[in-house]
């Protein structure tokens, strides 16, 4: 390896090495820290965390901590003994541990009168402290339990020792999960695992002394902390729930004296400290409920589920009203009964298709419980927040069903669902009323966002509906729909309802094309006829979307368009601009043919809208693509009447702009908008649409425009070069243009590759490459284009180069999004027209060494890119010598920024993305690779000296050795970016 090669390799991680460490600045930093600004605490945090690092750390960590310091210093002397303890355990001499422990003993003793922020930080570190010692000292636990169970601690009352042990049992399972420790993570929880009976039976025997008390506010804290302590351990460590029958009964018992009381002979509201208890306990019996083996105990799950619908199922009927007072704990109820099922969804299938009358009327509660969750009275979220959470069982109920093998099983799943699901599509039409004007003055806009995206959830379910009744779903629709006819006669101001039954059929048009007669015939008949002007406009805007939905039945049932279209046109002039935009966009799109009859009046319809100049900028541009499907669809000699009056202006405008060299943020923004009517004009725009007007010999329209207008897209691209949002719509239009009109854009070509030329002599730029690559990949096998499209490409790479080279090598981040472009295009180039390498006057050597370059940036895209335009580059250069000696050439190179990457350089979330030009050197160099890794790994301290030369002699021959399985290359490096990063403690 060259010498210069090696200069690329940066600074390895190297040990933490400090200077003496001052105890008064030390102090004095920490204050800092804590009551200093977040410029200033940004500076104070690195030096701080340098500090808690250092081994030094041991001793400063218990000064810190000295009564008289102020509370800030000894909550950071807590921390860093607590880091210290999680990260650097190998640091403790055995014969120290035993002192160590005494040490945190005596704080614990010293802080049980606070402050407690400090006190709890010293507990978990005893709970790490006893994690890292359970071989050595294996009654740990049981002596914490008797300890601060009974008493032992002299002048600490009873509640702060019981606060002690509740806070040490509770930290003993999360550090396992975090400490860095030389025993491996399923060892530790295994071990640990041996005492969640002790710690289950210690809880269970405090919260049954406390059933016949009185609950004060201590009492309420640390119940609720003893709760929280067995959910913890049954998360992280877990617990057959055969063993955690007797501990659910408790819980259960807790719950209803934190709410029967408050409602027999209260004011019916729960207070906070009843709901926190209550909820905790509800929490824990989920983590109990949905461990990862207990589908493997049903008889257990039928007994617990049994008794949570026993225990809770009275509260859920108490509570099932609309802004009821405790909808905290209701909330959690039902999250259980749907964990409860949703983990358990074989019991509850098995329940439906076995002949147990117990199992059977089981499985009924608990659906008829989760119905009830999801028709919870009130509007979704202001006035209840039950409902939502029951959506994603109705998705796996039918899902499961639909999954089985058994067919009879299946059917009788199958009728026994399709009652609930006709029910649940009623439910849901109710569940998606909006709120009516008198409502709104309730909800802010966050509360308008959350019914949105639960209106979608519905939406969704409908699907769900209709998979379970097919069919079926419409006539349930349909006789709601006229319900709310009914009823909107009665009460001509009651649109809510209608407006959830258009939403409702709008959810499922995608299932039904045009052989439909029945029910969609006469929802458009109700949409046409429905008076809008005296109604909330956002039945308009339903009814606008609704009539986009159903484009492809419209299609098959053309004597439904009219209506469609009158009713779209007046959604134009409205404030549901976007709803008609759009499904005018989709009318467009999907039947435009049939269009045909109405396309003079829809166009002007169209341009009278926006002259009207009231609509959004969005919804112009969307209107574009509508414009130019229906422009299509006239006469030759029609057409250039409605460019002039609809095209038209966008240019005299946008000439404006640039006769002015007006550069001002609203220019910018003008500028932009006309481009991106444009853009969307030329997607759109194709008098190609039947075999009829492609025998015509005509010119295509965008041509026509293009040619009159290029003069004012380059002009544009000289006036805006350093503003990269209008290069992109500049270069938009042109795209859309290539990929509309493809072959007839022929003419064109030449003029497009002078705009490219000059545009890339002022400014090499993404949009520029974009617009490139799209050229060369769609004319470069069209022999009269192809000389045209190699020059293009020549002068794509040149004026790339000359960026690079223009840009210092620490400064390349800054243009990582140009790179990425560009070797993404390049990569999309080399794959899709492997014939462009043919080419030797090509630098095919510098595009590796910029590709390697961009290999070693911290920025994603470039290092995708970049790897993806090698490994294609690799695969196809077998098949030209001048190639073939590149790679040889350049390899090793290769194989050496790779390792390098893989090894330190690269955030490690990337590494996966290295395998690719792996195996592609590998699939055509075999032999080579094997060399080059050999030589390579056999480097001193490459790629870091924290990996031992047995382990880079492991992963040269897994390296080597794997030629195919790209998954396990990537395994493989994974596992090496780990160790050359001295990261295994973390992931062992």
């Amino acid at each position: 390896m060259e010498p210069a090669a090696r200069q690329q390799q940066q600074q390895q991680p190297q040990p933490l090495a400090m200077d003496p460490i001052n105890i008064v600045r030390l102090e004095e930093a920490v204050v800092s820290f804590y009551r200093s600004n977040s410029q200033n605490q940004a500076i104070t945090h690195e030096w701080l965390t340098d500090a808690e690092a250092s081994p030094q750390a041991w001793q400063f960590s218990w000064q810190l901590m000295q009564l008289g310091k102020s509370q800030e210093v000894q909550f950071f002397g807590a921390i860093t003994l607590h880091s210290k303890l999680m990260k650097h355990w190998h640091e403790v001499p055995p014969e120290n541990r035993e002192e160590l422990k005494q040490k945190i003993l005596e704080s614990i003793v010293r802080f049980a009168g606070g402050p407690k922020i400090v006190l709890n930080r010293l507990c978990i570190s005893l709970g790490a402290y006893i994690v890292h010692m359970l071989s050595e000292w294996p009654g740990a636990i049981e002596e914490v339990i008797n300890t601060f169970q009974n008493q032992r601690m002299p002048n600490v009352n009873a509640d702060v020792q019981l606060w002690i042990m509740l806070e040490v049992l509770s930290a003993i399972p999360e550090e396992a999960q975090i400490i860095h420790s030389s025993v491996k993570r399923v060892t530790l929880r295994g071990e640990i695992g041996k005492r969640v009976p002790l710690v289950l039976q210690t809880v269970e025997r405090y919260l049954k002394m406390q059933m016949n008390r009185v609950w004060d506010a201590e009492a309420y804290s640390n119940m609720n902390r003893a709760v929280k302590c067995v959910g913890t351990w049954i998360k992280n460590i877990g617990y057959s729930i055969e063993g955690c029958v007797s501990i659910t009964a408790v819980l259960l018992e807790v719950v209803h004296k934190c709410y029967w009381p408050c409602i027999h002979a209260g004011d019916g509201c729960m207070t906070a400290d009843e709901n926190e208890l209550a909820e905790s306990c509800l929490k824990t019996m989920v983590n109990i409920i949905i461990q990862p083996d207990c589908h493997n105990y049903p008889k257990t799950a039928f007994v617990l589920i049994k008794m949570f619908l026993d225990s809770l199922a009275d509260i859920t009927k108490t509570e099932w009203k609309r802004e009821n007072d405790n909808e905290d704990i209701i909330v959690h109820i039902y999250m259980l009964f749907v964990s409860s099922v949703e983990r358990h969804s074989t019991l509850l299938l098995s329940g439906i298709t076995s002949s147990d009358p117990e199992l059977s009327i089981l499985v009924h509660r608990i659906v008829q419980e989760i119905l009830h969750c999801t028709d919870k009275p009130g509007i979704y979220p202001v006035e209840e927040s039950c409902s939502t959470m029951a959506l994603a069982f109705w998705y796996m109920l039918q899902d499961e069903v639909f999954a089985m093998q058994n067919e009879e099983h299946k059917h009788k799943c199958w009728e026994y669902i399709k009652p609930l699901y006709a029910h649940l599509t009623r439910i849901l039409v109710r569940k998606s009323e909006q709120p009516d004007e008198k409502s709104l003055a309730k909800w802010n806009s966050d509360d308008l966002e959350c019914f949105r995206c639960y209106r979608q959830d519905i939406s969704d379910t409908f699907m769900y509906c209709y998979d379970v009744l097919n069919g079926y779903i419409l006539e349930i629709l349909a006789a709601m729909l006229d319900e709310a006819i009914i009823d909107m006669q009665r009460h001509p101001t009651h649109w809510t309802k209608l407006e959830a039954v258009i939403y409702s059929f709008q959810s499922v048009a995608e299932h039904f094309g045009g052989e439909e007669s029945r029910q969609i015939p006469r929802l458009m008949r109700v949409l046409a006829d429905i008076p809008y002007e005296k109604l909330n406009v956002k039945l308009l805007g339903t009814a606008l979307e609704t009539i986009g939905s159903y484009c492809n039945w419209l299609m098959e049932n053309p004597a439904y368009i009219p209506p469609a279209i009158n009713l779209l046109v007046r959604g134009l002039n409205s404030s549901m601009s976007a709803q008609a935009t759009l499904g005018l966009k989709e009318l467009c799109r999907d039947c435009q043919l049939q269009l045909k009859p109405y396309a003079d009046p829809l166009l002007n319809a169209c341009h009278a809208s926006l002259n009207t100049g009231r609509m959004k900028n969005s919804d112009s541009v969307r209107l574009m693509f509508s414009i130019g499907k229906l422009m299509s669809l006239l006469q030759p000699e029609e057409i250039p009447k409605y460019l002039d009056i609809i095209v038209s202006p966008c240019f005299e405008e946008l000439q404006a702009i640039c006769q002015a060299e007006s550069k001002t943020p609203a220019a910018r923004i003008r500028t932009i908008f006309r481009l991106n009517m444009i853009s969307t004009l030329f997607s759109s725009l194709n008098t190609d649409v039947d075999d009829e007007s492609k025998a015509l010999p005509i010119v295509q329209p965008v041509l026509l425009v293009m040619q009159r207008t290029m003069p004012i897209f380059k002009r544009i691209a000289e006036l805006w070069v350093e503003e990269i949002d209008v290069l992109e719509a500049a270069c938009s239009a042109m795209k859309h243009a290539i990929m509309n009109l493809r072959s007839s854009f022929q003419p064109m070509l030449q003029d497009l590759c002078l705009f490219i030329v000059a545009s890339f002599q002022t400014r090499c730029c993404a949009p520029t490459l974009e617009i490139s690559k799209t050229a060369i990949v769609m004319f470069f096998k069209d022999e009269g284009c192809k000389p045209l499209m190699q020059q293009l490409l020549r002068e794509f790479i040149q004026h790339s180069f000359k960026l690079f080279e223009n840009t210092p090598e620490q400064n390349f981040s800054n243009i990582s999004d140009t790179m990425e472009t560009f070797f993404g295009c390049l990569s999309q180039i080399v794959k899709k027209i492997p014939q462009v390498l043919e080419d030797k006057t090509i630098a095919y050597d510098r595009l590796v060494f910029y590709a390697q370059r961009g290999m070693t940036l911290p920025e994603s895209g470039a290092i995708r890119n970049s790897i993806q335009f090698l490994a294609h580059f690799v695969l196809q250069s077998r098949n030209h010598p001048h190639v073939t000696e590149v790679v040889l050439a350049t390899g090793e190179q290769t194989l050496y920024t790779a390792m390098m990457c893989v090894g330190y350089l690269t955030p490690r979330s990337q590494v996966d993305k290295f395998a690719d030009i792996l195996l592609a050197i590998n699939k055509k160099y075999p032999a080579e690779m094997a060399v080059w890794m050999k030589t390579l790994m056999a480097t001193p301290n490459f790629p870091t000296q924290l990996i031992s030369d047995v382990d880079k002699t492991r992963y040269t021959s897994l390296i080597v050795k794997e030629k195919v399985n790209k998954r396990l290359l990537q395994q493989h490096l994974n596992e090496m970016a780990i160790k050359t990063r001295g990261l295994t403690e973390k992931f062992q």
